[in-house]
């Protein structure tokens, strides 16, 4: 339903509505030799190939295959000899950002011809994206077809909807297919009859569906060889089991609220239920997104190796709510004990914060590898520290800015802060920290030093085994002055430290 692709390159409308270019060529006579004949001075142009056009057939066809179908098609005024190789591309990849109904109409034309030129008797790769209606069926119904038919390996398909009401149904030709490694469906729903049968299919992303656990069983009993399962932005399941034997990576992006909506797993009041994930074999996890009012719960997560706790609940009375987030993220920790790789994003660190306001305390982590996305704000640090207090094997820890999400303001008194000696009277957690890596300059600006500068005061005074921190270099992209940066450097190298192996790496 969303109406722009997720992680994708935009599209110059500007481009896409232009008419074609006027053929040209590469002139053959750009080079100039001078020859100096025995009597007087002449010159005369040497003519040579351009290189483009002494490429060989597959060399052009790989580097074809990077682009989108509008400028591989383009190419044909390069080279006589190109103006039909681009029917033997292996990879068909389609953009149209347009909404108008010509636009997409003359979109849907270009693709159909494109199709009837493709020459190759099996493709990599059959890509498509654009704005999608129920008028439109038939013809993507053939283009279905047609993936079946060329043996088509890697399928992504990202249609815009305006609604729910719009959204297109994989036909049921689609759901035995032996070719499949790569499947990505953005707006589609799943309505297999007979069950599901995709027995190469390595990598599966499914954005923006409604899917019962019937669904989700077809596809943990129909993909033996699946690895990568991704579910984004997806509604109608409170019950994610993921029974399968070869699935290794689980990722749940988000929840798709809709009004109204009729669950499977419910009487229909699908508002503050749990969203449970059940995750037997599964080694990586990753939670990240919006999930409006669900309450996460996870159940048979044992063999987890990795795990990201990236999200937030959005919900109409924090107040009220606070309790409820408090317990969900303490359930959801005491589950991840026993990995090693944990990553923690801002929200939770906010909800963490409770715990310190109300000297509670967050389960006993037994994780080596932590990597924390927050910007230090006020809001954070409480449960940041409470979170350090539980995870004192921590060798690896890592810092970065990037989080998805902005801070929230629920409403809760923030401990004061007395810089060092707060992050002193907790060492503990640094008795086992080897290295400390930040990312981004964006520590040296000065919303952020001034939480960060006492971390790492009392890092370097209380890490006994520490070897390394980790900082970005100053560079002119940077928003501060030289000067400014300078003095912020001298005053982290004069800190004094526990380590004599410690040191300070600036890296870019």
């Amino acid at each position: 339903m969303s109406e722009s692709s997720e992680g994708r390159e935009s599209v110059d409308d500007s481009a896409q509505n232009s008419p074609q270019y006027s053929p040209y060529y590469f002139s053959h006579h750009s080079d100039q030799s001078y020859e100096q004949p025995q009597y007087g001075w002449k010159f005369s142009k040497t003519e040579k190939t351009d290189r483009i056009s002494a490429l060989p057939d597959p060399l052009i066809l790989q580097i074809l295959s990077s682009l989108r179908m509008k400028e591989v098609v383009r190419t044909g005024v390069l080279s006589k000899r190109w103006r039909l190789l681009w029917t033997s591309a292996h990879n068909l990849i389609f953009r149209c950002s347009g909404q108008s109904n010509h636009a997409v109409s003359e979109f849907i034309t270009s693709v159909d011809d494109t199709l009837l030129l493709s020459k190759p008797s099996k493709l990599n790769k059959f890509s498509v994206e654009f704005h999608y209606n129920q008028r439109f069926v038939k013809y993507v119904n053939k283009w279905m077809i047609f993936v079946k038919n060329k043996s088509v390996e890697e399928l992504d398909f990202y249609l815009s909807t305006r609604g729910s009401d719009e959204f297109y149904s994989l036909p049921q030709i689609m759901y035995s297919n032996a070719c499949l490694r790569e499947l990505s469906l953005c707006n589609c729903n799943l309505v297999p009859k007979e069950g599901i049968n995709w027995p190469a299919l390595k990598v599966l992303v499914i954005r923006y569906a409604k899917l019962n656990r019937d669904i989700v069983g077809m596809i943990c009993s129909g993909c033996p060889t699946l690895e990568s399962l991704k579910f984004s932005m997806c509604c109608g399941v409170n019950y994610f089991v993921i029974n399968s034997k070869s699935v290794n990576k689980l990722v749940i992006s988000g929840y798709w609220q809709q009004e109204h909506e009729d669950s499977d797993d419910d009487d229909g009041n699908d508002d503050d239920t749990q969203l449970i994930i059940y995750a037997r074999n599964v080694t990586s996890l990753e939670i990240r997104g919006c999930f409006h009012k669900k309450i996460l719960a996870l159940q048979n997560v044992q063999a987890l190796v990795h795990a990201k706790l990236d999200f937030y609940r959005k919900t109409d009375d924090y107040e009220n709510d606070f309790k409820t987030d408090e317990n969900m993220l303490k359930d959801l920790l005491e589950s991840l004990e026993g990995v090693e790789k944990l990553s923690i994003g801002s929200w939770c660190l906010q909800v963490l914060t409770m715990l310190e306001t109300k000297n509670s305390s967050c389960p006993r982590m037994r994780c080596k590898y932590l990597t924390l996305n927050t910007p230090f704000n006020q809001s954070e640090l409480p449960g940041l520290a409470v979170l350090l207090q539980s995870c004192p094997q921590v060798e690896i820890l890592n810092i970065s800015k990037d989080s998805p999400f902005e801070e929230y303001n629920f409403g809760w008194p923030s401990n004061e802060f007395n810089g060092e000696n707060y992050w002193i009277s907790r060492p503990c957690w640094v008795m086992h920290l080897k290295t400390l890596r930040i990312d981004g300059t964006w520590i040296y600006e000065s919303p952020y030093f001034k939480h960060i500068f006492p971390f790492l005061q009392a890092v370097l005074k209380n890490g006994i085994v520490l070897e390394k921190i980790i900082l970005a270099s100053f560079d002119d992209r940077t928003w501060i002055s030289p000067g400014h940066h300078r003095r912020l450097t001298e005053t982290l190298l004069s800190f004094p430290r526990s380590s004599r192996d410690a040191v300070i790496l600036f890296s870019g």
